[in-house]
């Protein structure tokens, strides 16, 4: 269990398995700590990347870990790529062309960076480079996805609930960059080979974005940032990302899509 929860701990515990290894909690002593046979501490040492953390309890058990370099990778078959195809050309989006996918949204709002700044990043991207824009989110996000849709003059497609998750990986696979919060599409999209912008405010870019050269971040020059916190002094609300500006973010996109020979070639040959 590499987390530090309680629902992680009740699922250990049901699995039944004679080895239950896990994180020591500081508020896990009445009952959560208990669950495992092995507790290893501590769960994270602020700058440690997630995968370093993660594999220190692997280490710590004694099972030998692969030299570097460690990234996540996820393989999408050829039957996936084609239905993400098809769900391209069934949206309208061009063929032939380079394709941006855009995710705006996170699980947490203290994550979001706007959805009027969003819009106005892909009409940049869309006035200022030969490609289409695919906004990329869950159902639930969708009635965003065509707000920030509306907003745009560009060349935009809302996809946001139009993909299952092995759908969803094959989208981004197509795709030459990826820009997104700290969210779980920031992560399958740099899993499945494609560069990334990474939007970051409350938490931890050092953390948590994906590594290497391919691999961008952006966020805000505060002394409070990282706060590691659910906004400002938990208000849900975070000025780290509200003083973000589109130029931060539109001259990492293009300096990524400038970089022709270095990123993978786009579907269709565009």
């Amino acid at each position: 269990e590499l987390r530090t929860g309680q629902r992680g701990a009740v699922l250990a515990f049901l699995s039944g398995a004679g080895i239950r290894a896990a994180f020591h909690a500081k508020d896990g002593g009445l009952w959560r700590n208990r669950v495992f046979t092995h507790l290893v501490s501590p769960y994270a040492t602020p700058g440690t990347h997630v995968i370093e953390q993660n594999l220190s309890l692997l280490t710590a058990l004694g099972i030998q870990i692969a030299p570097a370099p460690r990234r996540p990778a996820l393989t999408v078959s050829t039957a996936r790529k084609r239905a993400a195809d098809d769900l391209l050309r069934a949206a309208g989006v061009p063929a032939g062309k380079r394709l941006v996918a855009v995710q705006p949204f996170s699980l947490w709002r203290y994550k979001e960076w706007g959805l009027h700044k969003i819009a106005r990043l892909i009409d940049h991207l869309t006035g200022s480079f030969d490609l289409s824009v695919v906004i990329t989110g869950s159902e639930d996000e969708r009635v965003r996805g065509d707000d920030i849709i509306r907003r745009c003059r560009g060349d935009a497609y809302n996809l946001a609930g139009r993909t299952e998750i092995g759908e969803y990986a094959a989208l981004l696979s197509l795709c030459r960059l990826f820009i997104g919060m700290d969210s779980a599409g920031l992560h399958i999209a740099a899993a499945v080979g494609t560069p990334t912008i990474g939007i970051f405010g409350p938490t931890s870019a050092n953390d948590w974005a994906p590594r290497q050269g391919r691999h961008q971040v952006v966020y805000e020059t505060m002394p409070c940032v990282p706060c590691r916190r659910k906004g400002c002094m938990d208000s849900g609300f975070s000025r780290c990302l509200e003083k973000l500006s589109v130029r931060d973010i539109a001259q990492k996109a293009g300096d990524l899509l400038n970089r022709g020979a270095q990123l993978k070639p786009s579907p269709n040959g565009g």
